[in-house]
């Protein structure tokens, strides 16, 4: 129907020149159209269908029954908001929530949370049990404390299954729980030395010496809370406050009586702690220094219950830390050095410090879909200027099209490529990676994999050697490989010398540590039938003096074993992440042939569009159009996201269980199996309740659920079609308007290009004839 002669538009020719090109795998067919015919007569000037006027006139109404179904939609929408108004809290999506999920000033929480009305700010205090954490172990596991446990005339563990339990939860010997020696700090052999290291310690980290010594690599701590920054999640509890000024100076009130007196907590371990029971009778029945040691130095102070409305574990502040308000009424804190700790390490390092813990924080609370729209509703004035400025900016983008539009399309063609192809080794990776490893250390235990297997092959084929068997079956006790190095890559040592010399050909026949009548160092899981702890896979001693021994992996196995997790603890996320990358990378692959095949084509888009400036260009108006559309499209963004977030943050009180669970797999689930918390999407979370675990069944169970901040039902999703549905409209009414306007520009005479009104025919063609099917889709 619009078809005009090539020569009567220079437009036309060159587009013509361009199509004959244009086909990658063969030759394009004349077009009989190009012709211009109409039942096999020439049209005549003037004639309804002469091309020249483009679209033609004679039309009538399409689809207007869909009219009538939109606006049953609008109706229904309507419905579900005021529903949604008057149960819904918006605020609830964008308050800052403590580590067990309660929201700052807030007087009700959920599962008779605190009454937090008042205290606004999110802040943090130490995690006293993750903090303390490697100093009890160097305390439990040391030589002293293993002599007064399990050695001399009346040790303090009676039984020998006790010493065995006591020696497993120490991993001085093979055991299921461990995967080498405990690296603690280094070994204590004396009382005295106990008294000394970690009286220091633990003067240090309750804020009795200067705050810089607790960062300081030299001082009694080393570099632990140097490298505490980078998991900050793991060493604070985040709680709320009532400003963001409170932190350990705080803690030193002097006012006696009510809420405002000064708290005490005296260090204890969790019930469901397996070393609960030895520290316990180590503080009950050991040497009476150690029992000083553990009475005078395990004791932290905490804010006042007006200052902190938690359990006094939960109140006791971090040493040489002070905090700021993020951004001004945000409700969230952010790290600052005190002066003391900026004199002793530097201001350089202090701001690295604070740029990892907020990072680290920051990680963890970009949580959910919900926090994202309660942002947004937070955010709307800026939300309005981002429009305006697109807006300004892709109309800049539209005026140089003209001359970059090439130089744009093929640099577009090349970052796709490169961005599949960097997102595929993203995702691999990042599926892989280990709770609290980095991306490098898990990328150093495949490189070992890969360099082992490598070397082994390697070796097989200028050897002519058959390749050794690398099967591993449950606990690897029959393993008969070749792997000579420990997962992180530690050289193994010989077996029947050094640490390994009581592990004989004489002790262990079946265990393959011999080759050739000579003591190999393959890595191996020998143990007797009758042990009572044995390793949970193969290992071996290593030649690295400090770590004496490590597990292993068969030669061939490439992805780490995590052995506390992974840092993705949903399964189903890391398998779409190690598909993805797959996937990524067959898309790359793809991508490239097609770029190669339509290489032609592209060259013909970029045509097009230098001819679609040249209609931009003599009619401007048009310009007003995408404007138009992105306020509507604004507008209409902003009312559905209030009108959602009603919808959104109705969350039912039932939604997560109010027990307590035993274990955290039990709450949270496994890799296979999801908890009781999160066994439905969205997911709820966990968290330890120390202070109060229930005895169910004679254990201790001390996890607990919280609720997401947000729910979908049939509502939102009623609210969601709409808003779908009305952004398509508004997307296909400017499409149609464009292309109504384009035609009657193309097919007007060029003499005439620019006089004739062609928006305002296309205006009037979409409104009055179209818009059902518009609608329609």
């Amino acid at each position: 129907l619009f078809r005009s002669p090539a020569s009567s538009c220079p437009v036309s020719r060159r587009l013509l020149r361009l199509r004959t090109m244009s086909c990658c795998c063969g030759e394009v067919e004349k077009d009989p159209e190009e012709e211009v015919k109409a039942d096999g007569q020439e049209l005549k000037q003037g004639d309804d269908a002469d091309p020249q006027y483009g679209p033609a006139p004679n039309r009538g109404c399409t689809d207007a029954w869909c009219l009538l179904v939109l606006l049953a939609a609008w109706g229904v929408y309507l419905a579900v908001t005021f529903a949604g108004m008057v149960d819904g809290n918006p605020q609830k999506l964008a308050m800052p929530r403590d580590y067990q999920g309660a929201y700052c000033d807030v007087e009700t929480n959920w599962n008779n949370g605190p009454n937090l009305k008042g205290f606004s700010k999110l802040s943090y205090t130490m995690n006293a049990t993750s903090s303390t954490d490697m100093i009890v172990k160097q305390l439990m596991c040391s030589s002293a404390v293993e002599q007064a446990m399990t050695q001399g005339t009346s040790p303090i563990l009676q039984t020998q299954d006790e010493r065995q339990d006591y020696l497993c939860e120490c991993c001085k010997i093979p055991c299921q729980k461990c995967s080498g020696s405990l690296q603690v700090g280094g070994d204590l052999t004396s009382v005295s030395g106990i008294q000394e290291v970690i009286s220091s310690k633990l003067a240090d980290l309750r804020g009795m010496t200067n705050p810089a010594n607790l960062f300081d690599p030299s001082g009694s701590n080393g570099n632990v809370f140097q490298d505490m920054w980078s998991e900050a999640t793991k060493f604070f509890n985040q709680v709320c406050l009532k400003d963001c000024n409170t932190d350990f100076s705080a803690a030193n009130t002097t006012v006696t009586g009510g809420a405002d007196s000064p708290r005490y907590w005296d260090y204890t371990m969790s019930d469901d702690d397996s070393m609960k029971k030895f520290f316990d009778a180590l503080k009950q029945s050991g040497p009476q220094e150690i029992k000083d040691t553990i009475q005078e130095s395990f004791r932290f102070k905490a804010l006042p219950k007006s200052m902190c409305n938690y359990p006094a574990s939960k109140c006791i502040p971090m040493p040489g830390l002070e905090f700021e308000e993020l951004v001004a009424d945000s409700g969230y804190c952010s790290f600052k050095m005190a002066s003391d700790v900026i004199n002793g390490v530097g201001q350089g390092v202090s701001d690295a410090f604070v740029g990892l813990g907020g990072d680290a924080f920051a990680d963890s609370m970009a949580e959910t879909f919900g926090k994202w729209v309660g942002d947004f509703v937070r955010s709307i004035d800026t939300f309005i200027v981002v429009c305006l400025m697109a807006f300004v900016i892709g109309f800049i983008y539209m005026v140089l099209l003209r001359l970059l539009v090439g130089f744009c399309v093929w640099i577009s063609v090349f970052l796709v490529f490169a961005i599949l192809l960097l997102g595929g080794g993203l995702c691999y990776a990042r599926s892989y990676q280990c709770q609290g490893s980095g991306l490098f250390e898990t990328a150093q235990q495949m490189g070992v994999g890969i360099a082992t297997t490598a070397a082994v092959a390697a070796d097989n084929a200028i050897n002519q050697k058959q390749a050794a068997s690398e099967e591993l079956v449950g606990d690897g006790g029959n393993y008969s490989g070749v792997q000579q190095y420990s997962k992180n890559g530690n050289k193994c040592v010989p077996w029947g010398q050094g640490f390994g010399a009581a592990y004989t050909i004489v002790s262990y026949p079946d265990s393959g540590l011999q080759t050739n009548n000579d003591y190999n160092n393959y890595c191996r899981n020998p143990y007797k039938p009758e042990d009572r702890y044995k390793a949970k896979t193969i290992w071996c001693f290593t030649s690295n003096p400090e770590v004496k021994w490590e597990e292993c992996q068969p030669v061939g196995v490439i992805q780490p074993i995590c052995e506390h997790g992974y840092d993705i603890s949903s399964a189903e996320l890391r398998m779409v992440l190690e598909i993805s990358s797959f996937v990524l990378w067959g898309l790359a692959g793809i991508y490239l042939i097609l770029i190669v095949c339509f290489t032609n084509r592209i060259r013909l888009a970029i045509a097009v569009n230098k001819v679609a400036s040249v209609f931009v260009g003599q009619t401007p108006m048009i310009l007003l159009l995408p404007a138009v559309q992105a306020i509507v499209a604004a507008v209409w963004a902003l009312v559905w996201a209030l009108s959602a977030a009603f919808l959104l943050s109705q969350v039912p009180d039932g939604y997560v269980p109010t027990r307590a669970f035993h274990t955290y797999a039990e709450a949270y689930g496994t890799a296979d199996t999801p908890g009781k918390c999160n066994d439905q999407w969205p997911t709820g979370s966990v968290w330890k309740d120390d202070d109060n675990c229930e005895m169910i069944n004679g254990t201790a169970a001390c996890w607990k659920c919280y609720p997401p901040r947000y729910a979908f039902d049939t509502r939102f999703a009623a609210s969601f079609f709409v808003f779908l549905w009305n952004n398509a409209l508004n997307v296909a009414v400017g499409q149609c308007i464009i292309a109504g306007a384009v035609s009657v520009w193309f097919f007007t005479a060029n003499r005439s290009k620019g006089s004739k009104s062609a928006i305002k025919t296309s205006v009037y063609n979409v409104f009055r004839y179209h818009l059902g099917s518009l609608a329609f889709g």
